[in-house]
């Protein structure tokens, strides 16, 4: 997985070159602008970095301090960020960008470079509450290695809309979860806290699929879209992982009921079409 990325990025900067409830702050007002020569400038510190990924320890850690510290001022002084589409660093996977469908929350994440075969990943919230625009960045807690968010699924409910976030996590080359979240906005503040599934025995705020990625390395889509989500039926599908890791053929079904995502069947689907 850490290789395709790796991949990924060469071919396309080689190209372009010849991202509890969580309060966040209110940004400074803009107007929608072209930010496409600071985009270019963040390219460039990302591949710096890149460069220097197992060759230079030293330099590594204030290179990944300097790109963080740039696309961080630069969201967070920039609102009109929330509906920009950043195909540079999209399109060379330097930052992976999951937007909502009614474009109001957005997560920008990105690999620091700073572990070997586990990845640490930082990531910055952006979101519309009534009339502004917010930006969180969230601390980080030890060693711990957070999660790229690759798709950001909308679900409304009367006066509140739920966020269905899809993360994922590396702690190997071979052992990676991927995970469903509900995050909501409350009072102008992140709340990923609501329990939105329920299973038999008890509600779950988020449902996590730890798996053996050598199972699946032969799937053409990244990221690796394990989690799949019918918007049409409300329906979550959870794929079934063996207990030595083997992602199989079969998916955990949730459907939304008004309130909640309840577990209806288990079933055996290629999950495609989804």
């Amino acid at each position: 997985m850490k290789y395709l990325r790796i991949i990924y990025f060469l071919v396309f900067y080689m190209v372009a070159t010849s991202c509890h409830s969580k309060s966040g702050e209110e940004t400074a007002k803009d107007e929608p602008g072209d930010f496409k020569e600071m985009e270019t400038d963040l390219l460039r510190t990302y591949s710096k970095l890149f460069s220097l990924y197992q060759h230079d320890n030293d330099s590594l850690e204030t290179q990944s301090d300097l790109f963080s510290g740039k696309l961080v001022g630069f969201i967070k002084n920039n609102p009109a960020t929330l509906n920009y589409p950043f195909h540079q660093l999209k399109d060379s996977n330097a930052v992976d960008i999951a937007t909502s469908s009614d474009s109001l929350f957005r997560i920008y994440s990105w690999d620091t470079w700073l572990g070997g075969t586990m990845h640490y990943f930082d990531n910055i919230y952006q979101y519309k509450s009534g009339d502004k625009i917010y930006f969180l960045h969230p601390e980080k807690d030890g060693d711990d290695s957070e999660a790229f968010y690759s798709e950001i699924f909308t679900i409304k409910t009367g006066s509140r809309t739920w966020y269905l976030v899809v993360g994922n996590t590396i702690s190997s080359t071979k052992d990676a979860a991927q995970f469903i979240r509900a995050v909501t906005i409350e009072n102008n503040a992140v709340n990923d806290t609501g329990k939105l599934f329920r299973t038999k025995t008890k509600s779950l705020n988020e449902i996590y699929v730890a798996f053996d990625f050598f199972s699946v390395v032969d799937r053409p889509e990244r990221p690796l879209k394990l989690i799949k989500y019918d918007p049409d039926k409300r329906i979550v599908y959870i794929p079934v992982v063996k207990e030595e890791g083997k992602v199989t053929d079969k998916f955990i079904l949730y459907q939304f009921n008004g309130q909640y995502f309840e577990h209806i069947l288990t079933e055996k689907t290629s999950g495609e079409n989804r």
